[in-house]
């Protein structure tokens, strides 16, 4: 049996590519592997494949400069030449940050934090002063679920946010439940303030910024 380890690489996504499924970030990687000629370990079976596992996979638009796949590599894969020969293999708007042998595993990730860029028009500025308080008390939202559409108060799974008025945009930086029994999109928290707002912003920009351990370290 061939040995094995897990690679981890931590890459940025960026630009058009927010807009892309998770499915086509799949293959995605998997064609870069290929032409890398990184020595993946396969699936078993009619059809194997890579073991590829990502961490927190994106909705479409949002951008991310903190992204984790892990690899199932033969054991004597060079890390270093990894992050080298997969970096020339993929899109202009993804790339590669570090690439090292996983010491942790995706179920230790508790929360991501996010900036959010939101453009009101001519109501920017009173957004702004909306925003300040939207999140002071309950906040509840439809939030979907397995079991279908409830009611949730989401602040209990808002570990911190703070809002300004900056460069002409409504400014949220926010630190997120990420968990898989409890992970709130950060679509949550741009729906309430369109509501309060009486119509969806002008513009959107959300950035993943981080991922973190549940002491609130940053996650590798």
């Amino acid at each position: 049996m061939v040995q094995q380890k897990t690679v981890r690489v931590m890459f940025e996504k960026t630009g058009k590519l927010q807009y892309i499924s998770h499915l086509d970030l799949l293959r995605t990687m998997q064609t870069a592997l290929r032409r890398a000629k990184v020595r993946m370990i396969y699936s078993e079976g009619f059809n194997p494949h890579m073991k590829i596992n990502f961490a927190l996979p994106l909705s479409i638009g949002i951008e991310s400069v903190y992204e984790f796949m892990d690899l199932k590599t033969e054991c004597d894969v060079d890390c270093k030449a990894v992050m080298e020969n997969l970096g020339r293999n993929l899109p202009a708007d993804m790339k590669i940050l570090d690439v090292y042998e996983a010491e942790s595993k995706f179920t230790d990730v508790k929360y991501a934090s996010y900036r959010i860029c939101l453009d009101y028009g001519d109501r920017t500025e009173e957004a702004a002063k909306v925003a300040e308080t939207l999140f002071d008390g309950p906040l509840v939202v439809t939030k979907k679920t397995k079991k279908g559409e409830k009611d949730v108060d989401i602040r209990p799974m808002i570990r911190s946010v703070e809002t300004k008025y900056e460069f002409g945009c409504v400014i949220i930086e926010c630190t997120l439940c990420a968990d898989s029994e409890n992970y709130l999109n950060p679509f949550y928290l741009t729906g309430a303030l369109d509501r309060q707002m009486g119509f969806e912003a002008l513009h959107k920009k959300t950035l993943r910024t981080a991922a973190l351990f549940s002491d609130g370290k940053m996650f590798r």
